[in-house]
């Protein structure tokens, strides 16, 4: 059996990874924190996730949450995952962190931690999308100059940050595919007097309603349209590629890993 523990267990994907986990033959629950102050604290886990009673209260202490887990999945904040990385590192945690929104400094905060545990990020947990970021770079390496690119991404009225980091990521690989990098050909929407330049990357996000998450890429030219596009109908997909991550991370020496390695791209 796989042990876990979940971080941010009251959130959105905490929930969704409880009730993935619940219906996983071979993962048991073994922990779960929500931060200081949550209404979720001292609740069994899987009444807070909407389903059965497990016997795992949410707790908002990460070191009693860890104590017998495997790895830890992690779907908090930003903030939340960069307190808890010397907590983690002095328990010898592995950790699989799909919190996205993360600055340059809680990167470099997360690649020290990864010198001493196993760590595995990805801004998005779907297969499928880890998939198309290897096609939008084999697009972008194989099209010649003259396709416009724009990045359109659209999700829930909730979600705090713009753009989406799988947008961002995407925008990355397809500038370092035609060797640039994004920030110096990126333009995030458009207002008043804004021409196309030459080699800009157009990247808008979208925020309405329940939208689990869609990404859309456009290659287009003067003569035709080239479209990619990516739509998640579930939070489970995410949960579902978390859990699958948490079973790759076992056994594995100090490191940082993604869906490159797990989906063996590199």
């Amino acid at each position: 059996m796989l042990r876990i523990a979940i971080h941010g267990a009251a959130g959105r994907m905490g929930r969704q990874v409880a009730l993935a986990a619940l219906d996983s033959s071979d993962v048991e629950i073994v922990g779960a924190v929500s931060r200081s102050g949550s209404s979720a604290i001292g609740r069994d886990l899987g009444e807070v996730a909407g389903g059965r009673h497990i016997g795992i209260a949410v707790t908002d202490s990460l070191e009693n949450a860890v104590k017998s887990a495997d790895v830890l999945i992690d779907f908090s904040n930003a903030a939340a995952i960069t307190a808890a990385w010397p907590a983690l590192v002095k328990s010898k945690t592995p950790t699989v962190s799909g919190t996205t929104g993360l600055s340059a400094e809680q990167m470099s905060a997360m690649k020290k931690a990864a010198e001493s545990i196993p760590v595995f990020h990805a801004p998005n947990m779907s297969l499928g999308v880890n998939l198309l970021y290897r096609l939008l770079g084999q697009a972008a390496r194989a099209l010649p100059d003259g396709y416009d690119i724009e990045i359109v991404e659209t999700h829930h009225r909730h979600k705090k940050d713009a753009p989406s980091g799988t947008a961002v990521r995407m925008g990355e690989i397809i500038a370092e595919a035609t060797g640039g990098n994004l920030r110096d050909r990126v333009v995030y929407g458009r207002q008043g007097l804004a021409p196309r330049k030459p080699g800009d990357i157009g990247i808008h996000a979208v925020r309405a309603g329940g939208v689990v998450g869609e990404h859309r890429i456009l290659f287009v030219s003067e003569g035709e349209q080239i479209e990619f596009v990516h739509r998640a109908f579930s939070r489970q997909t995410f949960a579902a590629g978390a859990l699958t991550a948490a079973r790759f991370l076992v056994g594995k020496s100090a490191g940082l890993y993604g869906m490159e390695q797990l989906l063996r791209l590199s």
